[in-house]
């Protein structure tokens, strides 16, 4: 028995048989079941097939803006709906400064990344005075128990954070990301994914596939945790 990385509670799981005579099998979750409860798990909704955004099985206005205006094509994934109890983890998370909350997603996240197989994974990377701020990257943090992350970009400071931006502002952000100069030249033809913590728009990771797609690659592919 452990307790809920959230809220303290205990979890109490029960094994069925395989688990009891196989622990490799369990899959040990730090969200006790009453904060289980408050996520809304996207693939199990009506959802758009581009991003996941939750409301109908058809391309959301987000994608259709993307496509039409900028001519953007991309395939994003996701795990829950950005919602109230998602909102206050983040802050505390990252706003805060708790690092030990990465950890409460990762039995969630190694479920996903079994089902899918990449040739390469990266991450958007903390501007150096948020890292400095935090003294921790915050979704490389989220990610780094489940993939082989490979650092990829480098991210400059923007004017204002995201999560100070209306939706328009967030679709007009410039280009804050660059390629590092220790990325090597790879194999055009390898699949490739990029995570995030959160998909508003869309605009952060749609930087960051730009610059990718711009080197040749052409089956980039992005995630995150909530939309």
């Amino acid at each position: 028995m452990n307790n809920c990385l959230n809220c303290g509670q205990s979890i109490c799981k029960n094994l069925n048989l395989s688990e009891i005579f196989f622990w490799r099998n369990i899959d040990s979750s730090s969200l006790c079941s009453y904060c289980q409860n408050q996520l809304i798990t996207l693939p199990d909704k009506e959802h758009c097939p581009n991003c996941f955004k939750l409301g109908s099985a058809d391309l959301c206005l987000d994608c259709v803006i993307w496509q039409n205006k900028y001519k953007i094509f991309n395939q994003h994934f996701a795990i829950y709906e950005y919602n109230q109890f998602i909102h206050d983890y983040f802050k505390r998370y990252k706003r805060y400064g708790d690092a030990l909350l990465a950890q409460l997603f990762q039995a969630e996240i190694k479920r996903w990344s079994k089902l899918v197989k990449y040739d390469l994974v990266t991450y958007i990377p903390s501007s150096q005075s948020h890292f400095l701020k935090r003294g921790f990257d915050p979704v490389y943090e989220l990610y780094k128990q489940v993939f082989d992350l490979t650092a990829v970009f480098e991210k400059v400071d923007a004017d204002k954070p995201q999560a100070q931006k209306n939706k328009q502002e967030r679709m007009q952000t410039p280009q804050t990301f660059k390629i590092r100069a220790d990325f090597r030249k790879k194999d055009q033809d390898m699949q490739i994914l990029i995570v995030d913590d959160i998909y508003t728009t869309g605009r952060t990771l749609l930087h960051a596939r730009q610059l990718l797609y711009d080197k040749g690659f052409q089956e980039i592919y992005t995630f995150s945790l909530t939309r």
